[in-house]
């Protein structure tokens, strides 16, 4: 029998129809450890697992966790798959710090806030020659609503006072500034996409930051 040769390119051009093939096709998926995936659509391949459709949602499942057909199927290479959980790790640890640090800033920044609101009220009363007595929830002038303290006097700041605050706070940042926290919200958001993607979450609803946004909450679609 004439064996045939078959091009270098012609084999690569082979390995992606049949990869394109296993990504488009709906299939049912059952892990070793029993559960299954109906109907669902691949919509990615990725070293250590792949992504998959179904009406549930989008999950990645880890190739490890597959029959070896399957594994076979999807090219599976143990010592690249860990390598690529260890980049991933290593990118949601990044993620989860940077949240953490944007999370103390945005703390510090709303302790200010609330100084300032503070000594606000008390600026205002004091313009109005109001006297606000200890344990007193009410005062004449300048309404007082919230969290803080005048006297006794628990103040809090509204909603619309907040947000002109951070407004006035993110138009006095520096070019520079703004790009720094900008390039910092994009690996956070970059992660954060990653980290709901492992969770099976829609990491479409991830919030991508903006140029000179002081509160940047990645999930805050996810959340409500």
């Amino acid at each position: 029998m004439q064996s045939i040769m078959i091009p270098p390119s012609a084999s690569k051009v082979l390995i992606l129809l049949i990869l394109f093939a296993s990504v488009v096709f709906a299939d049912d998926f059952k892990t070793v450890n029993g559960k299954e995936y109906k109907n669902a659509t691949v919509t990615g391949v990725e070293a250590d697992g792949i992504m998959v459709k179904t009406k549930g949602g989008i999950s990645k499942v880890y190739l490890a966790e597959l029959p070896t057909d399957v594994q076979e199927r999807f090219h599976y290479d143990p010592q690249k798959a860990a390598a690529a959980s260890a980049e991933q790790a290593a990118s949601i640890q990044q993620a989860n710090q940077q949240i953490e640090e944007a999370n103390k800033q945005r703390e510090k920044e709303k302790q200010v806030a609330l100084e300032s609101s503070r000594r606000a009220t008390e600026e205002a009363a004091k313009a109005q020659n109001t006297t606000i007595e200890p344990g007193n929830k009410t005062a004449t002038g300048r309404h007082v609503v919230g969290v803080g303290g005048v006297n006794g006097l628990e103040v809090e700041t509204s909603a619309k006072e907040l947000q002109l605050e951070t407004a006035a706070r993110e138009e006095a940042m520096s070019p520079e500034e703004k790009a720094r926290r900008y390039a910092r919200d994009m690996k956070t958001y970059e992660g954060a996409k990653q980290a709901a993607a492992r969770r099976g979450l829609d990491s479409n609803k991830i919030v991508p930051p903006r140029q000179g946004q002081l509160d940047y909450a990645p999930f805050a679609n996810l959340v409500r």
